[in-house]
Formats: structure tokens, C-alpha cells, sequence
């Protein structure tokens, strides 16, 4: 039996006449954890929104779950990076997590009940239930990034895509959603772009690099030779305050 979910193959992503994917082939197979590394414009962002449908490539195909993504937006979950949020803006943590179910029903149709068990179990996955009548605006960054993985779940997903999910937030909040993200694991494949590079070589099963090239060794070591080619710069592996290798040289 094929568990592969998503298969990308040879494909580049040009904008405005500039690469930012170029021949790139990726595989995520079902209950994999990958987390993707790699600096500033190198393309992450565009590889998860080429997997999640939201953007087309130039060259090459993707498939998920056997068919184009757009296809089976339903059956993908996408945390997109946060750089914004506006504290005024009128929406309490129940009615933001319950916008999870729109992708499974049509536009005007109202939520039933199933919906707002789904919308619960998810507050209670990310242990925020008891938080579910405040406004998004009042919550911590942190408890706002769990708060859209929530939303996320809500949709019940077999494909989470995230995109920086422990940026701007302290040291605690990343443990709990690192914690939250080992949990769910367990029932659907994981696809994470983070810079948190000793932090994630505990957690995910596999690491990619990318810069427009993607480098992908179906496991999680890695080496200060690999990042300093990947960064063009000299850069020092560190976990739990020891320089260590954690991935073979490319």
C-alpha cells in the first residue's frame, strides 16, 4: 500500500520572473512529522502554499492524497505565519475556531450541532476550552497561535500545514505547541516551516532544507556544514547548550 500523501515532482515557482522554487521534489508520507528549515526568502512559505493549493507551480506537479490539492482543500489544515492582528477586531476565540467547519459546508449554511462538538474538541486539544468566550485581540501571541491551530483542527485534517508557528512567542508557549504538535502527530501527517533548529531535532521525524533548492534526507540530522551552506554563513548547532550534529552532510 502506497502511504505516500504528498508527492511533489520537479516543481519550480517563478514570481515576477524571479525562482523561488527551482526543481524541487519532496515526498510526505502518512504520520510523518517534517519540519522545514531554511533563511529568510527561501521559499518556504511558497512550498507549503503550493501543497496547500494556494499557489500553482510554474513547472512540475503536486499531488495530495492522489489528486491536485485544491481538490481535497478539505482534508488540509493550513496555519498560515502571523505577522499582524489587529486587537480590535471583534471576534471571540469560539466563533475563530468555528470558522475551521466552513470548509465543509456551504458558504450560508449555519453550523449544526456536530460542528460546534468538533469546534469544542479542538479548544480542548490546544487546552484553551475555558478560554472559548474571550476575544482573540485580549490572548497572548502565543495563545493566539494555538488558537488558529485550533481553527486547523476544527476542520479535521489528515494534512496539517504550518507555517512559523512559535514565532514572536517565549520559550514556554513554543514547548506547549511543540508538545501539542507530537500529540496530534498521531492521527495526521505534519508539514512545519520553522527557524527553531535545535528545537525541532527533538521533535519532527524528518528535515528538509530549503533555498529555492529543497534537500530532503528522509531524517533529522543535520550539520553545522550543511546550515552553513544553506545560510551562506557560519552558524552553530545548538540543543540543550551542546554543539552537536544532527543531520549528514549534503
Amino acid at each position: 500500500m502506497n502511504d505516500e500523501i504528498v508527492q511533489v515532482q520537479n516543481v519550480s515557482v517563478h514570481i515576477d520572473g524571479i525562482a523561488v522554487l527551482e526543481n524541487n521534489d519532496f515526498t510526505v508520507r502518512a504520520n510523518d512529522f517534517v519540519g522545514i528549515i531554511g533563511p529568510n526568502g527561501a521559499g518556504k512559505t511558497t512550498l507549503l502554499k503550493v501543497i496547500a493549493g494556494l499557489i500553482k507551480p510554474t513547472e512540475g506537479k503536486v499531488t495530495v492524497f492522489g489528486h491536485e490539492p485544491r481538490q481535497v482543500r478539505h482534508m488540509i489544515g493550513y496555519v498560515p505565519q502571523i505577522s499582524f492582528f489587529d486587537r480590535d477586531f471583534p471576534i471571540s476565540v469560539w466563533d475563530t475556531v468555528l470558522m475551521g467547519r466552513l470548509s465543509k459546508r456551504s458558504l450560508f449554511k449555519q453550523f449544526n450541532i456536530q460542528d460546534r462538538q468538533i469546534a469544542s474538541e479542538a479548544l480542548r486539544a490546544i487546552e484553551m476550552y475555558d478560554l472559548k468566550d474571550r476575544q482573540v485581540g485580549e490572548l497572548s501571541g502565543g495563545e493566539r497561535q494555538r488558537i488558529f491551530i485550533a481553527r486547523a483542527l476544527a476542520s479535521q485534517p489528515k494534512l496539517l500545514l504550518l507555517d512559523e508557528p512559535t514565532a514572536s512567542v517565549d520559550q514556554a508557549m513554543k514547548t506547549s505547541i511543540y508538545d501539542l504538535l507530537d500529540t496530534l502527530k498521531k492521527d495526521m501527517s505534519i508539514v512545519l516551516v520553522t527557524h527553531d533548529v535545535g528545537v525541532i531535532s527533538s521533535h519532527v521525524d524528518k528535515i528538509a532544507c530549503l533555498n529555492c533548492k529543497l534537500h530532503y534526507h528522509d531524517n533529522k540530522e543535520i550539520t553545522r556544514e550543511t546550515l552553513e551552506a544553506l545560510y551562506h554563513c557560519p552558524v552553530d548547532v545548538i540543543a540543550h547548550g551542546i554543539p552537536h550534529r544532527v543531520l549528514k552532510k549534503h
